[in-house]
């Protein structure tokens, strides 16, 4: 009897041991000793409390655990105490995943500093800003109305990488269709695009390539000016007015999509 109740009161310990081991690896983390809350939610109860310095230490411990969002807070916060040297390193943390908000809040400590240097940095930021979360590479579908072609289809592929000038420059190809000839025009074009805002982007375009006319292909020639409505990296309206030799004067409204987003469509219906 007093062997069975040795094994019954060591299974009960080993049971006890394994699930107060497991309990522990599941834990969220804490930021300091008696501190029972994940470091992200530590920082904010004691930003409410209003200690603002044990704040920014338990976000910049979930900063290092990669909450980028924790990084954003303590980059802020550290510029508004002054500490700028500090607010570089997590924001330049989120500024390098292609956050906007995160590249004008660096322009901002770097402005703070007032360093020729930084200065410079900060007027590149603000330039690369607008542009940071906007896609490589965009599909357009729009609709053309032309004096010469009647109304027709149009689809463009545009290549708009941070490279070219942070996405100022544009390079592409598009087809219209149209009337009873079927392809009216295939063309490449070069564009440059100017941000107003992350939202506004007017572009201005030259074309050329074919054009048909009967059973020949002539040399087309032709410019756009248009304006982007812009969803960061999910695409945008497109509304333009163009020339060229074989639609004449045209009028086009289209919806343009991140190329990702079509490529994941198209496999779909493989």
């Amino acid at each position: 009897m007093m062997r069975v109740l040795l094994l019954v009161m060591c299974a009960v310990g080993v049971t006890a041991c394994a699930t107060t081991t497991s309990r522990a690896e599941w834990a969220p983390p804490s930021c300091e000793p008696g501190a029972v809350l994940p470091c992200a939610e530590w920082g904010a109860k004691l930003l409410r409390e209003g200690d603002r310095p044990r704040a920014i230490e338990a976000y910049g411990k979930a900063c290092e655990e990669g909450d980028l969002s924790s990084c954003m807070t303590e980059g802020k916060l550290r510029k508004e105490s002054g500490d700028l040297s500090g607010a570089e390193r997590p924001l330049t943390k989120v500024y390098e995943t292609g956050d906007v908000a995160a590249a004008l809040a660096l322009a901002e400590v770097h402005e703070a500093k007032g360093q020729a240097v930084d200065q410079q940095a900060a007027a590149r930021l603000r330039h690369q800003a607008p542009a940071m979360d906007k896609p490589a590479t965009e599909v357009l579908f729009a609709m053309r109305t032309g004096s010469e072609m009647g109304t027709g289809l149009e689809l463009s592929f545009n290549l708009q990488p941070m490279a070219f000038m942070d996405r100022r420059l544009g390079f592409g190809a598009n087809m219209v269709f149209g009337g009873e000839d079927g392809l009216v025009e295939t063309n490449g074009f070069a564009a440059y695009q100017h941000y107003v805002s992350p939202y506004v982007v007017p572009y201005a375009r030259a074309m050329v390539g074919g054009m048909t006319s009967g059973q020949d292909t002539l040399l087309n020639l032709g410019g756009e000016t248009g304006v982007k409505l812009c969803l960061e990296d999910i695409g945008h309206l497109n509304v333009a007015a163009g020339v060229s030799r074989a639609s004449g004067g045209y009028f086009s409204v289209g919806l343009g999509l991140n190329g990702i987003i079509v490529l994941a469509i198209l496999l779909q219906y493989r």
